[in-house]
This record gives structure tokens, sequence and C-alpha cells, in this order.
């Protein structure tokens, strides 16, 4: 078993060193590129926390040519009148109150008609929890004009606050880091299913969103990010991962009972609700996360747990690192896998039960199956 986990975790450290060259930094240069018309898509259902700060936000950019657009997706809280207090001739509000068409999830929805109601030659679909630096039109956009992109996704910084939300959040920012291999998805369409993606930022061409078919080709998806980055790559387009920590932050979650609810309703949805492959994963990282200190114990094994636990702790100090994370969760990341394999486990029964909810609103999942 310890050898196992070594030859796993020499995997992790591996691919997350050569996921550090290939999830990079962008950085806004001198030379132009022109300003093609960029629309910001922001689905917005009971956010009045955070969805003023999010547009504000966005009004600052030093970009000459964009727009914002919201839609209120039926908010049962004050999200409406935030909204109308901001007055811009570049944000526009679609008010909702459609009944939700069968098939298709709440957020996809909206995002479907985001869409059709933006001009922009690019567009990006972001969070109402997110808070955007000045520049964060002006630079991707270079990214991606130059790079020739026809899609770009990133992971912002997170903002964790509580001790609930430490040893929740940062296992997503640890997992695309060292389990995705990105190469793989970057050198064929044949590998597109290792293609990662995060719904807080997605930047698509327009022609490139059409060709894909969209939100509603994924229509039913709960993790519809990831599942559009496997379309983008499966049609051969060229796609781009960033490390967005200095232009995007985001706070997911507030405190550990919602980013439980949260993340359970995405961990079996990650798997396609498969359940053997889900039951499997979150086992495994179970194992991985705690075995090895109690390998310490054991004499024939202490020097591969040792390697084990430093290259461990060498992923998350890495992940910490780059990504503006609280440098202290790399002494106690085997919570960390413990909580969030538990929620792997609850999200499976959840998933077996049938629908789920967020934010007010029943979600339809997809009929689970074996393999």
């Amino acid at each position: 078993m310890m050898r196992g986990l070594f030859i796993f975790v020499l995997y992790q450290f591996l691919n997350s060193i050569i996921n550090g060259f290939l999830i990079r930094i962008p950085r806004q240069q001198e030379d132009t590129v022109g300003t093609p018309r960029v629309s910001v898509l922001i689905p917005a259902r009971n956010e009045e926390e955070n969805i003023g700060q999010c547009v504000q936000s966005l009004l600052m950019q030093d970009y000459p040519n964009y727009e914002i657009v919201v839609l209120n997706d039926s908010s049962e809280d004050g999200t409406t009148t935030v909204l109308k207090n901001i007055n811009s001739e570049k944000l526009k509000v679609i008010e909702s109150k459609d009944v939700l068409p069968e098939g298709w999830t709440g957020k996809n929805w909206a995002c479907y008609r985001l869409f059709l109601n933006s001009t922009g030659e690019i567009v990006i679909f972001t969070d109402a929890d997110t808070i955007h630096s000045s520049n964060m039109i002006s630079t991707m956009v270079q990214e991606m004009e130059r790079r020739n992109l026809s899609f770009a996704s990133g992971i912002p910084r997170e903002l964790i606050t509580t001790f609930g939300e430490r040893i929740t959040v940062p296992f997503m920012n640890y997992s695309i880091v060292s389990i995705f291999p990105i190469f793989l998805s970057y050198l064929s369409p044949v590998f597109n299913m290792f293609s990662v993606a995060n719904g807080q930022f997605l930047m698509f061409k327009r022609c490139a969103y059409e060709q894909i078919g969209g939100h509603a080709a994924v229509k039913e998806e709960i993790v519809e990010d990831i599942e559009l980055s496997k379309l983008v790559c499966k049609h051969g387009m060229k796609v781009g991962m960033y490390n967005l920590s200095n232009l995007v932050s985001c706070r997911m979650y507030r405190g550990f009972r919602e980013a439980f609810k949260g993340l359970s309703k995405s961990y079996f949805a990650l798997f396609g609700m498969r359940i053997i492959p889900s039951l499997f994963v979150w086992t495994w990282m179970l194992i991985v996360g705690i075995y090895p200190l109690f390998s310490l114990l054991e004499p024939a094994h202490r020097l591969l747990a040792l390697e084990t636990i430093c290259m461990t702790m060498l992923i998350w100090y890495e992940t910490s690192l780059h990504y503006k994370l609280p440098r202290h969760i790399v002494f106690y990341y085997p919570l960390i896998s413990v909580v969030n394999s538990l929620i792997g486990f609850h999200s499976i029964i959840k998933g077996l039960q049938g629908n789920t909810s967020w934010k007010g609103r029943t979600i339809s999942v997809k009929k689970p199956r074996w393999f």
C-alpha cells in the first residue's frame, strides 16, 4: 500500500511542477493588440452580499470597449435593490422570472440567456461573488489575442476567512494543480477528458462558444465549466489555463456549512454520477491524506512514508504560494483531505437520493450509474 501511495504522490509532485509552468500568470504588456468588444456576463441569484462589489469592480476596468450584463435570476433577497442602485451605461440588468425549462440547471439557463443578450466578440462568464482588478479585461484580452486562444479559464485567489473554509475550499486548487494532467489536453483533442476549467472565470471567443453549442450543449450538467472545457478541446481549439490570483478574487462560501453544501452539489457530478469511480477516488484521496502518517509508526515503511509526506507538503506549499492561500494549510492538509473525502461520500449519497438544491432552487441531477 505504502509503495503505491508513494508512486501516486510522486506523480502528483511531478505533475504539479509541469502545471506550474502551464498555468501561467497573465501579465499586461506594452504592446497593443486591439480592443474587441467584450461582454462580461454574470448570473445572479440571491447575491445581495456580493453583486454590488462585483459589478463595481468591473465598472472600474481600464479597457475601453466592454459591457456588463447581469441576469437577476428570480432573486428572493435584496439583489434587485442593489442592482437598481448602480447607474452606469455599461451595465445592463435582465430581470428573469422564467420557469426553468425541463432538462436545464438554473445557472446554465441563466448563462445561455446572458449570451443571447450580449454583443461582445469576446464573452467572459464570471460569478457574482468575484472581484476583479481594474486591468483584468485588458490583460486577458491581450493574452487571448497574443496566443490566439479560443477559450481561457483560470484559478482566482480564493478568499478564505473562517477555519471551516480553510479545511474545504483549498482542496479545489490542490486538485487542479496536482491531479489533472493538463499538458495532455494541450497535446491533442483525444485527451479532452483531462481538460479543466473554473466556472468563476470562463472566457470565450464568441465564434468558439457558438461552435461548441454553448451552455445549451451542457444544459443538464452541474459541473458545466469542465464539460465546456472538454468540448472546446474536443473541437481542437486552442485553450489556456491561468493563475488569476493577481486579477480575480472570490469568496466562494461563507463558513463550513455553506462550503459543505456547495461542494456536495458538485463532487459526485465531477465523475458523471458514476458510483464506482467516485467511491474509488474519494476512498483513495482519504487514504492518501492519512495513511502515510500512520505508516511512520512502522519501521519498514517509515522512510517511504516520510518521503511521501514531504512531497505532499511541498505540493500544498506550492499551491498556497502560487494562489495566495494561507501558508499554514500545509500543516493540516490531512484534515483537508479527510473533510473533502467525507464531502465526496456525502455527495454520492445525495446523488443517489435524487434531486438536490442550491440557493433555494431544486436541481435535477442525472440518474446515477455504476460505471
